[in-house]
């Protein structure tokens, strides 16, 4: 019998190292839900479309991509609510943190495993 669903788990836990000025590496540990290809599909495509938008206005936040965290984020292990609010707060603080997370949930969900 084979260890095998369809249907994958509803949530996956990830370290994440996130990139700090002048100091090591934090690692926050974040639990994503899980998104089929499609549904990423189209938070990819309406980051892309906030980010030109963005481009064309001059007009710079980080709101898209504290909204797209806030889709494929359950959880986080600081101690502070997982809003739109503490997600700019990480963003505008650690500049780096958006590519970090993101990649780390791509390369997750789509098993991109790296050796040692």
């Amino acid at each position: 019998m084979t260890d095998f669903n369809l249907t994958p788990n509803p949530t996956f836990k990830v370290d994440v190292s996130i990139p700090r000025a002048g100091d090591s590496d934090g690692v926050l540990t974040f639990t994503f839900k899980h998104k089929k290809r499609s549904e990423l599909e189209k938070l990819e495509k309406a980051l892309r479309e906030a980010s030109e938008e963005q481009l064309s206005s001059g007009n710079y936040s980080n709101l898209p991509m504290a909204d797209f965290l806030r889709e494929i984020c359950a959880t986080w292990t600081l101690p502070d609510e997982l809003d739109q609010e503490s997600l700019i707060t990480l963003l505008d603080n650690y500049p780096r943190a958006f590519d970090a997370i993101a990649t780390a949930y791509t390369k997750e969900l789509m098993a991109v495993r790296e050796k040692n």
